[in-house]
């Protein structure tokens, strides 16, 4: 069976601040919810679970909606906040994790760095946590050079780790930027690609994506196809991997079987 595992980093939109822009408390939150209210909508239409990364900031601001999601959907840790660094100190993590259990009444086994920052992935398994999924093993300039990581899931001592898809040996990525700035094609094409070898393709995407971003002064290879036009490219691509049979799961589910 091969697997489609789609992953949203619900997070804070602090995006903007990376850039020099400021952007209001207010809108940091109201623009995920925003995407993450249409997003919903498009995987209960498919009826598809997804794995959802969350901070505990932003759980803890809609605590009933987090607890709604939780009910279709995983739960996984994105940290306590999305400008928090777990490059040294992982401490903060436990906290998180406690604070979204609390929500969603559930235990929270996945964790995801906000940015793909962390070191010591192994001391993740000592707070509660049976994967991680903060491993990219490509090269995004100015961010992380991973080109000779692992590539398929593996053990980092007690802790499965899950990364996100690239294709072998040239390791080209599938993650947001690629799905948003490049056509539809080269998505469909990667993912047949990768079945070749892999048995799931492991997708990330926020839902402030998925908001309206005309208003939003932030470099266009980040804001091109959002919203609308970019529910509608992931519609497209759901229905590609549906007609071919792909079963949508979430990380989780994934491991368990």
């Amino acid at each position: 069976m091969k697997h489609i595992l789609l992953t949203f980093d619900l997070e804070e939109f602090d995006l903007p601040l990376e850039f020099g822009q400021s952007i209001s408390q207010k809108q940091m939150f109201e623009i995920p919810k925003q995407g993450l209210d249409n997003l919903l909508s498009l995987l209960d239409k498919y009826c598809i679970s997804a794995t959802f990364f969350t901070t505990a900031t932003f759980a803890k601001k809609y605590p009933l909606l987090l607890k709604q999601i939780s009910e279709k959907h995983e739960i996984a840790c994105h940290g306590y906040e999305h400008s928090d660094s777990y490059s040294k100190d992982i401490s903060k993590l436990k906290f998180a994790k406690n604070e979204i259990e609390k929500i969603i009444k559930k235990e929270i086994t996945g964790f995801r760095a906000p940015r793909f920052e962390i070191k010591n992935i192994y001391l993740l398994s000592g707070l509660g946590f049976l994967y991680d999924s903060s491993i990219h093993p490509t090269f995004i300039p100015g961010r992380y050079m991973n080109l000779f990581k692992k590539r398929k899931a593996h053990k980092i001592n007690n802790i499965t780790e899950v990364p996100l898809s690239v294709l072998p040996i040239l390791r080209l990525p599938i993650f947001w930027l690629a799905f948003k700035n490049l056509p539809l094609a080269y998505s469909k094409i990667f993912t047949q690609i990768n079945f070749l070898s892999d048995n799931y393709t492991l997708l990330v995407f926020h839902p402030w994506e998925f908001a309206d971003l005309s208003a939003i002064n932030i470099p266009n290879y980040i804001k091109k196809k959002h919203g609308q036009e970019l529910l509608d490219m992931l519609e497209k691509y759901i229905r590609f991997c549906k007609s071919r049979n792909y079963l949508f799961n979430t990380i989780e589910d994934f491991l368990s079987q």
